[in-house]
C-alpha cells in the first residue's frame, strides 16, 4: 500500500497552497480552507494510507493521517 501525502505548503505571499506529490491541487488558499480541502481529498483516499503536512518555512511543522 503506498502513502499518499498532501502538502499544504505556505506561499511568499502568505497563503497556502496543496500539493500532492509535484502537483499543485489548488493555490491562493487561507490555510482554515486549505486544511479542509485536504482532510477532505484525504478521506476520499481512505482506502489507502493517507497523510496532510503543514509546510512553512521549508519546515514540516504538523502532520496528520487519515
Amino acid at each position: 500500500m503506498q502513502t499518499v501525502v498532501f502538502r499544504i505548503q505556505e506561499d511568499h505571499n502568505g497563503l497556502w497552497s496543496l500539493w500532492t506529490g509535484d502537483l499543485v491541487v489548488s493555490a491562493g488558499l487561507r490555510l482554515g480552507p486549505a486544511i479542509k480541502l485536504a482532510r477532505a481529498l484525504a478521506r476520499e483516499r481512505c482506502s489507502e494510507d493517507a497523510r496532510i503536512e503543514l509546510v512553512s518555512c521549508g519546515h514540516t511543522i504538523a502532520v496528520d493521517r487519515c
